[in-house]
């Protein structure tokens, strides 16, 4: 290795030894309800992963504490003096917090099984006095004087080794700012919602960003499906890093194409937007596919075509069930989907369908 390889790779050491300031301390589990509680501590910074943990894993988290279990660590980032947000271990304050407030009865425990049922208000008088002070958590804490980016960093790499971050959520992470803020939303748009069948945070395509991941592939290939070509994985990604010092005018511009899309798409096909004719009925379960093609089809409309369609939306769901009928356009948005010609394919087809009725 070249002598001024080892120098480089000398002084990122030394750098990287300097950005990074930790404190370690360790703190009973009423003193960190407290926290929460005072906010504190923020559970919910916008890079975090969105709520996971059911009933049954937070109880196995209580019953760690009543068999003396060493937990993980929790890692929190200083952002100002005494104030902390979650880098990991949210999972794990929250069940804590939640059940010293009564939140969540015990259900599952297999060495307490007497616990079942029981909130902590209903504990032994005993036992809710040895949870409040005897358990410790170990906190690590990256102070204010960190370099800035470093939680971030932390926080994509304490999760791999637990649930596995999806590319949504790692974008999350590494393109926070103003234009990820407006994405997520405008993902609570009441149509992408249904067809997504989000009806709160405990729903699986709300807990995995799915919502926002839609309104970034719309964003992503709106202006680029003619041309497209590769993953459409990495070109989202790119345009998150494209996009992501864009000024707010300019943000909420992009974000007005995805809000005039879906409109135009509700008029359209109404709550059978984004489903997959199968030759009976309509499926209940949103096809990404589906979702380019349409939300495309209808951003390429004229106005005036817009408004010859706006009262033809029976004629427009028969016409979408013929489509599936063909077996290019059935494959174009079920197999393959992100291939750069069954992209085309398929907004093609709705495009040339809904031009046919206007």
């Amino acid at each position: 290795m070249a002598i001024g390889s080892i120098h480089e790779i000398e002084r990122r050491f030394e750098q990287s030894q300097n950005d990074l300031v930790l404190q370690t301390s360790d703190f009973s589990l009423q003193g960190l309800k407290d926290m929460v509680d005072n906010e504190i501590i923020d559970l919910d910074p916008k890079y975090q992963r969105r709520e996971r943990w059911e009933v049954d894993r937070q109880s196995e988290l209580i019953e760690s504490f009543l068999l003396n279990v060493p937990v993980p660590p929790i890692y929190l980032a200083e952002e100002d003096y005494g104030i902390y947000t979650i880098i990991d271990g949210k999972q794990r304050i929250t069940a804590v917090s939640d059940f010293l407030n009564n939140g969540f009865a015990l259900h599952g425990l297999e060495e307490f099984p007497e616990l079942n049922g029981s909130r902590f208000r209903e504990l032994p008088k005993s036992l809710q006095s040895a949870l409040r002070v005897r358990p410790y958590l170990r906190v690590i804490t990256l102070l204010k004087q960190s370099h800035p980016k470093l939680k971030y960093e932390v926080f994509i790499r304490l999760n791999r080794g637990g649930i596995r971050l999806n590319n949504q959520e790692i974008r999350n992470v590494a393109f926070r700012g103003e234009l990820n803020d407006a994405i997520y939303e405008a993902a609570n748009h009441p149509l992408l919602r249904t067809a997504l069948k989000i009806e709160g945070p405990k729903s699986a395509a709300f807990q995995q960003m799915q919502d926002a991941e839609y309104v970034l592939r719309f964003l992503t290939l709106e202006g680029a499906w003619e041309k497209f070509s590769g993953s459409l994985s990495r070109s989202m990604d790119s345009f998150m890093l494209a996009h992501r010092s864009s000024s707010s005018q300019q943000i909420d511009t992009i974000i007005e194409l995805f809000t005039r899309a879906i409109q135009r798409t509700e008029i359209l096909w109404g709550d059978k937007a984004f489903q997959r004719w199968d030759g009976q009925k309509w499926r209940q379960q949103a096809l990404a596919g589906l979702y380019d093609a349409q939300m495309i089809g209808a951003t390429l409309l004229t106005d005036e075509q817009l408004s010859s369609l706006a009262d033809k939306q029976g004629e427009i769901i028969s016409a979408t069930q013929k489509l599936f009928e063909n077996p290019s356009f059935e494959e174009a948005v079920r197999l393959g989907t992100n291939t750069p010609s069954r992209i085309r394919t398929r907004i093609d087809e709705v495009y040339r369908m809904l031009v046919e009725l206007a």
